[in-house]
């Protein structure tokens, strides 16, 4: 093989801080709710809700650091220790069924902290995941970030109102199914609009379907990924695509 096409693909950077915390967030969010209803009938109030102050506390000590460098404020990161703090209180499980609609609600102020200074979480994890990724795709994340944003605060509501009236055939299990149902789809949606939009195509399979299917010289955004995909694989030294 010819010397000038020798280059490795970049190696992919760890993610920002405060795409981290979005995926934590999203992570606690859809372990929660099942995992406190069946806490609840072992523990009772009182005891899942120390729990959860104590992971609580733990958390806010661990992650001050990634959380400063994230720009998210301590009002913002210690108010998930109030609905705990309240069910141990009052013994009340009503705080506990809060504690997804809390979640969703920071997730949702993430993605809008994300966008001061003209940037957005979905960038840096573009630029997290492909540190070459071009500077004119700024613009299509940052207004998927603010979809997003406001996904995530319906869902917020959505999981409040679960909280208050718990349904019959089990709070744990619909608040997972309905609060992420739409969270996926979304995703897919973003998934296929940026694929269309882009049309920036990798070697799978699946990718290489679509490439048929969606040819990038068909359309002036597809033709400028594809210039910048060549140009910059002739710098790394890598094969044209």
């Amino acid at each position: 093989m010819s010397p000038e096409y020798t280059a490795k693909p970049p190696r992919i950077r760890p993610p920002p801080a405060l795409v981290t915390a979005v995926g934590v967030g999203a992570l606690l969010a859809t372990v929660y709710p099942p995992a406190a209803e069946r806490a609840l009938a072992v523990w009772g109030v009182r005891g899942v809700a120390l729990l959860l102050l104590a992971l609580g506390l733990v958390s806010l000590v661990a992650w001050r650091r990634s959380a400063a460098r994230a720009g998210v404020p301590l009002f913002l990161r210690a108010a998930v220790l109030v609905l705990p703090a309240l069910a141990f209180a009052t013994r009340d499980a009503l705080y506990l069924r809060l504690v997804p609609a809390a979640i969703q609600a920071l997730i949702a102020a993430l993605f809008v902290v994300s966008l001061r200074g003209g940037g957005s979480l979905f960038y840096e994890a573009a630029r997290s995941l492909h540190p070459y990724a071009p500077d004119f795709i700024a613009p299509y994340c940052r207004k998927s970030t603010i979809v997003f944003a406001a996904i995530f605060a319906l869902l917020a509501v959505a999981a409040g109102y679960l909280g208050f009236v718990p349904p019959a055939s089990g709070w744990g299990s619909a608040t997972g199914f309905w609060i992420w149902t739409p969270v996926i789809a979304a995703s897919l949606v973003d998934w296929v609009v940026r694929k269309s939009w882009f049309r920036y195509f990798g070697p799978g399979p699946l990718d290489q379907l679509l490439k048929h299917v969606l040819p990038p010289e068909n359309t002036e955004a597809g033709r400028r990924s594809l210039e910048y995909i060549r140009r910059m694989r002739a710098q790394l030294g890598m094969p044209p695509p």
